[in-house]
């Protein structure tokens, strides 16, 4: 049976609305048909390099306009589309670049110093580098100056429902990154779920500074707006000033963030006389738990919060809590299934579904489950297991069948909506010259939701400051990764086996951190 290419999000825009503004970013504005008129020169420009149905491209891009030129330009050719962390350092690339073998790697020039190391490695397989700005290299391709070359018309690729669309790269706890299989139909069902449940409509303006790289932007934001024909108002990097005076100027229906974004938004000084000038329709925090706090200081100014839940294994939204004014929106829970379509249970450890109240593994199935992990039939067949995605998160659901995220099995720190894997961080801690032991560990943050706390036990005679771990950490891997702070112990909790134990230095973290310090 035939599918939806993800890319009719963009071309059925086009085509009810061709003259209205798609996109506003940075005050430049695009219609749909320019948008999809720069997609199109795109789809041509990677036939002319030989990019086929299936080939990789990967984009390693900051929030700029041409990332969505991109996206959907690479989705028309019928080619896969892999979106990378730009804070990603040459080793984290490496490993994705010699897992996913892209033809084609595209970065801006304030981002392409990483990629380039890998582009110049021998054995990459990257076939061409694009970069988009002033770039003096003379082995890659001006972005610019190649995309004039091409016509804006283009028949996009047909594809069957499971054909592959993108890659999205979510580390595991093992440290080593997983490419997570999404088909068109995964995303294009999920962001139909997602405008069903948001009742966006054409006359909706959004607001947003999320990474475009991460699922929850490009499906629950972009895909979910531009489904119906709505307008994006996009900016380059968050700041709770710029967010507040683009709500205002653009006349915003929604806002999407995280927690850490809220808590900047409502602690702004002038953010009541922001909120007399706006009227939004509904404001959405996902990809971690939003504090009480939080959510109190912002419905107390603004439209009330919708908060979700999702995982890229399930392209991403699963949950979801009513809309403001269209049903009960309860604290700490993650709401209700986002379609009926979507189907939850929670496991006990026989794979025996719980009762209500009794807390278990969150397992999904629906047509939003991803295909399974690039490269890895192990992983995927331990994910996918019996038919149902194993989340690993523990979740319980009430009554009312709202769901409520426990615990997680894995061993994840979510900081600002992004996940970290204590095992990476350990890894790494595990090469410094002073260090004997090393655990990682997430302590509660109200502005971050959790901060990653390394302990350490320095190897006997070895010295070494908080400072300089978190210096060294740094410059290994992305800095939101790096450890927030260092703690030092004379030994660290073992079990009877001998097997370094979490749980009670979790406790024993947060209590010996300084007050004041989170």
């Amino acid at each position: 049976m035939r599918g939806i290419n993800l890319a009719s999000c963009l071309e059925n825009s086009r085509a009810a609305y061709p003259d209205k503004v798609a996109l506003i970013f940075d005050d430049m504005k695009w219609t749909f048909k320019e948008i999809d008129g720069k997609a199109n020169a795109v789809a041509n420009g990677l036939r002319s390099m030989g990019i086929e149905k299936g080939d990789r491209v990967t984009l390693f891009l900051p929030n700029i306009p041409e990332f969505f030129f991109w996206y959907f330009g690479i989705l028309k050719a019928g080619a896969v589309v892999n979106p990378l962390n730009v804070m990603f350092k040459e080793k984290e690339i490496d490993y994705i670049v010699k897992d996913c073998r892209p033809k084609v790697m595209v970065a801006a020039a304030s981002t392409a110093a990483e990629p380039y190391k890998v582009f110049k490695t021998p054995g990459a397989g990257i076939e061409h580098m694009m970069v988009i700005g002033a770039n003096s290299e003379a082995d890659t391709v001006d972005f610019h100056n190649w995309i004039g070359k091409f016509p804006q018309t283009f028949n996009t690729a047909s594809v069957e429902r499971d054909d592959l669309a993108a890659i999205l790269y979510t580390s595991g706890t093992t440290g080593q990154p997983k490419g997570v299989m999404l088909s068109h139909e995964n995303l294009w069902s999920n962001a139909r779920h997602c405008a069903d449940w948001a009742e966006t409509t054409y006359r909706d303006t959004t607001v947003c500074a999320l990474p475009l790289f991460h699922s929850y932007a490009l499906t629950h934001v972009l895909a979910e707006l531009w489904i119906e024909g709505g307008t994006l108002v996009w900016l380059s990097r968050f700041e709770a000033k710029k967010c507040l005076e683009a709500m205002v100027k653009h006349s915003a229906t929604a806002f999407h963030g995280v927690a850490t974004m809220y808590y900047a938004l409502v602690n702004e000084p002038n953010v009541d006389n922001y909120a007399r000038q706006t009227n939004l329709r509904y404001c959405v925090t996902g990809a971690a738990a939003t504090p009480e706090p939080i959510l109190r200081a912002w419905n107390e100014k603004f439209t009330p919060l919708s908060e979700g839940y999702g995982t890229t294994e399930a392209a991403p939204v699963v949950f979801m809590n009513p809309l403001a004014g269209k049903g009960v929106q309860k604290a700490n829970s993650c709401g209700i299934p986002l379609s009926p379509e979507i189907e939850v249970a929670a496991f006990d450890p026989e794979e025996k579904a719980v009762q209500q109240g009794e807390i278990g593994e969150l397992v999904i199935r629906g047509p939003n489950v991803m295909k399974g992990y690039w490269n890895k039939p192990e992983a995927s067949a331990e994910a996918l297991r019996n038919g149902w995605l194993h989340t690993g998160d523990m979740a319980y659901f009430d009554e009312d069948g709202y769901w409520y995220i426990k615990d997680r099995k894995k061993d994840i720190i979510i900081t600002g909506g992004f996940n970290i894997y204590p095992k990476e961080i350990e890894d790494l801690l595990y090469t410094h010259p002073a260090v004997a032991e090393a655990q990682v560990v997430g302590v509660a943050d109200l502005a971050k939701g959790q901060i990653a706390i390394a302990c350490i036990v320095l190897k006997a005679g070895c010295a070494s400051t908080e400072e300089e771990i978190i210096a060294f950490c740094k410059e290994k891997m992305a800095n939101y990764k790096a450890p927030r702070h260092v703690l030092f112990f004379e030994e660290l909790p073992k079990t009877a086996t001998g097997k370094l134990e979490k749980v009670s230095l979790r406790k024993m973290a947060a209590d010996k951190l300084p007050r004041g310090k989170v």
